[in-house]
């Protein structure tokens, strides 16, 4: 029973989270590009410099109001089953979901041969010679290329079964939410440190 409980209360944690997150994300995005960067700034700035400095300004307000909402919504229905969360912790994983994720494909698109082949040229020979740099390289690329596929696997069959990179964006905040307040090792450490001084 508590194992039915904890996946309906994930479910409803990534449901709730990713439509809260969409939402948020949507107002931000109207916000922004909609009222200020086409009203308000419109054609008044032509520096590429302000451009870029106000566009990232824009992208992070609507990136941060997307995890904002799916903290809350994470929060509110670890509440619902009784649970408490640490909301920084939330906010942490939410905010890293989304870019893991797009490692994650990268790594699943990724040529290793052609990667390997491209970094055959980099240096001169005479350096590549001194430091084993091409023994190097190819050792470090037998070393990462099994971690790198497998972590990336769960997301490769994703891909290959046909969900949308879009979907998966979009639950991957709230997904990330989770993992850094069920993973807080921070508030574990914290607690066993307390319980030893009081003992």
């Amino acid at each position: 029973m508590e194992n039915r409980s904890t996946g309906l209360m994930t479910l409803g944690q990534i449901g709730l989270g990713s439509i809260a997150g969409v939402i948020l994300v949507s107002v931000g995005y109207l916000f922004t590009n909609n009222l200020f960067l086409q009203v308000i700034i419109g054609d008044r700035i032509h520096h590429g410099f302000w451009i870029g400095l106000f566009t990232l300004a824009a992208f992070l307000l609507t990136y941060g109001l997307g995890v904002v909402g799916v903290a809350y919504g994470v929060k509110w229905v670890a509440q619902q089953f009784g649970q408490d969360c640490n909301l920084r912790h939330v906010w942490q994983g939410a905010f890293l979901g989304p870019p893991t994720l797009a490692v994650l494909i990268m790594i699943t698109k990724l040529d290793w041969q052609t990667l390997i082949e491209s970094m055959s040229g980099v240096g001169s020979l005479q350096y590549q010679s001194k430091f084993g740099f091409h023994t190097l390289f190819h050792l470090l690329i037998l070393v990462i290329r099994p971690i790198a596929s497998l972590l990336s696997l769960p997301v490769h069959l994703l891909l290959k079964i046909g969900l949308p990179p879009e979907l998966l964006y979009t639950v991957s905040a709230p997904v990330g939410g989770i993992l850094g307040y069920r993973f807080d090792w921070h508030r574990a450490d914290e607690k066993s440190t307390e319980s030893e001084l009081i003992s």
